[in-house]
Parts: C-alpha cells; sequence; structure tokens
C-alpha cells in the first residue's frame, strides 16, 4: 500500500479533527479547566500547522513561521497534558 497516494486524504482528516478541537475548546469556555482548553487549542494549532501547508501552497517566507508555530504549539500541548495528569494523580 503506498502511502503517498493517501497522504491528502489523512491532511484533510487531521485538520478536521484539528477544528473539531478548536470548536469544542471555545465551546468549552467557562465549563472546562483552562488547563484543558489551552491543551485543545494548543493540539489543533500544532495538527493545522503542520498539516496546512501539505495541502496549501504557502509561499516559501511563510514556512519557517509556519514551523515555529508548530514547534511552539506542540511543546504548550505536552507541557498542558503534562499538567493535566500530575493534576489527575495528585487527586487521586
Amino acid at each position: 500500500m503506498n502511502l503517498h497516494l493517501h497522504a491528502d486524504k489523512l491532511a484533510y482528516f487531521f485538520i478536521a479533527f484539528a477544528i473539531i478541537l478548536l470548536v469544542r475548546a471555545l465551546a468549552g469556555i467557562g465549563h472546562l479547566a483552562i488547563t484543558t482548553i489551552l491543551l485543545y487549542m494548543s493540539i489543533s494549532i500544532s495538527l493545522l500547522a503542520s498539516n496546512m501547508p501539505r495541502v496549501l501552497d504557502i509561499p516559501l517566507h511563510y514556512a519557517y513561521p509556519v514551523r515555529c508555530v508548530e514547534f511552539f504549539s506542540f511543546g504548550t500541548a505536552v507541557i498542558c497534558f503534562l499538567v493535566l495528569c500530575m493534576k489527575h494523580i495528585i487527586t487521586l
């Protein structure tokens, strides 16, 4: 099975998943903890920043800033995930 044939489909799936997470985060304002909202938003931004250039032609001078946004939001997601795990462990 050649994955290059399905690369665009996979990118579109991740974009749709990122939009769902973004809507869930925005709908959860006031109901969810700020760490959870930040986790959802950073995951969605990271997914969008990594998959949008695969399906859209972006100018070359935007490639590095998009990559920086992707790494920053991924790092934020990892930190939020660890904070939520520690919060869960402490409350047990």
